[in-house]
């Protein structure tokens, strides 16, 4: 394609989802769920040519990737229920859409109300996730929104059957099927485009490493809902309950090790016995976890090794590598984190009331958590359903991000010929 013909496309895509967006906002909660059930019924019938389309993506980009971005490439039977599963579960939820924030008289008479909108266009980028493709196109149209979506190279054959789908049924139920599209070319000038036009498109949401954010970020001339990374701490306290300890920091790390919200750095009191820090490591030692750490905590364990990143505290691996480090009590530990936290998931274990209140009073992240696992930071443990992605800002969204954090607000003003004097 020609730089004239990409921009042309990326402007009729733009162009598409603002007057899809115009028409879908008025659209009935109950057909907005019917078209939903409908995406998760075809999900399921159509599962063998799901996955054919997905096994073309897996063999084109095998050894060319790392292990955590193959995981997130593949799709299986599982993995295709619990992406069906997801969308039933937003057709559940309540309309988003109308709600009456707050309502009062002014003391002219006038009626005055903020009301739930949609924000209107979405433009979603995400790396090789087919499953973000259902996930956001669900989501967004749930909020009455319409989405362009562009995935990794690495999924463009599981995201055009996922994207098809999902237009299918809009079709299908009269409702204009531009308030789904996915960008079918891999040229990253289209982005580049697609990020300068704030006349038709209303919010970028990039989803996946730091690289692609802070490179949407840098571009973009619309607004960007951010989330660099996930330096998720965990916080051992001597109180703590070794057992309890032991199973959470296990599962932290090792349940899904490619996440954002996997443990990265573990911080233990140094008043923890070597008998109470070895019950704790061991389970992840059995499993091949690397330590990284600096010199005291190298002092301590002889399996700690030097950082292999400048970056040191401050560095996410999404694999079997884990920062280690000893401080001495919850202060140093909330400290610890205020440095080298990414503001995501952090959770304290321990059975002191005053720790655990000190660590939530503290900890200045989306999600704090006490004796819990920071893998249950998603949006769908909280009962958001599928997630659009996590924000670490704190404007408009923090956290995982549900049907709700697609919503904005508009005034209404009701009035009997009222005027300003």
């Amino acid at each position: 394609m020609t730089s004239e013909e990409i921009h042309e496309y990326a402007l009729g895509l733009a162009k598409k989802a603002r007057s899809a967006s115009a028409r879908i906002r008025t659209v009935r909660a109950d057909v907005r769920n019917q078209v939903l059930l409908e995406v998760a019924k075809s999900l399921r019938e159509n599962e063998k040519l799901i996955l054919k389309e997905n096994a073309k993506d897996l063999a084109a980009f095998k050894d060319k990737i790392s292990p955590a971005k193959y995981d997130r490439l593949t799709l299986n039977h599982e993995r295709l229920e619990g992406i069906a599963a997801g969308v039933e579960q937003i057709a559940t939820f309540a309309d988003p859409l109308g709600k009456v924030l707050e309502q009062r008289k002014l003391d002219n008479g006038v009626d005055i109300s903020r009301v739930s909108v949609p924000l209107g266009c979405v433009f979603f980028i995400y790396e090789s996730r087919p499953n973000v493709t259902i996930d956001g196109a669900a989501l967004c149209f749930k909020a009455g929104n319409a989405v362009i979506l562009r995935g990794g190279k690495e999924s463009l054959y599981s995201s055009k059957i996922l994207a098809n789908i999902f237009r299918d049924a809009l079709q299908k139920f009269g409702v204009d099927p531009d308030a789904v599209q996915l960008v079918e070319y891999a040229d990253h000038s289209i982005v580049g485009m697609l990020l300068k036009m704030r006349d038709y498109l209303d919010l970028v949401i990039p989803r996946g490493g730091e690289n692609l954010i802070r490179a949407v970020t840098n571009q973009s001339s619309i607004p960007v809902i951010k989330h660099f990374n996930g330096i998720c701490h965990i916080y051992v306290d001597k109180s703590a309950n070794i057992d309890m300890a032991a199973k959470i920091v296990e599962n932290a790390k090792t349940q899904r090790c490619g996440t954002c919200n996997t443990m990265e750095t573990l911080l233990l009191d140094s008043a923890l016995s070597d008998a109470d820090v070895k019950k704790i490591l061991d389970p992840l030692r059995a499993k091949n976890v690397e330590f990284f750490g600096d010199k005291e905590t190298q002092t301590r364990l002889s399996d700690v090794k030097d950082f292999e990143e400048e970056d040191g505290y401050h560095h996410e691996y999404l694999a079997f590598k884990l920062s280690i480090r000893f401080v001495k009590n919850v202060e140093e530990a909330c400290d610890h984190i205020e440095k080298n936290s990414s503001r995501h998931t952090e959770s304290v274990i321990a059975e002191d009331k005053a720790v655990q209140e000190y660590f939530l009073a503290h900890v200045d992240s989306s999600s704090v958590m006490v004796n819990a696992s920071t893998r249950l930071a998603d949006g769908g443990v909280y009962g958001l359903g599928a997630e659009v992605g996590i924000s670490t800002d704190k404007i408009h969204a923090r956290g995982p991000m549900g049907v709700e954090s697609l919503c904005t607000y508009k005034w209404v003003l009701i009035g009997e010929g009222q005027i300003r004097s």
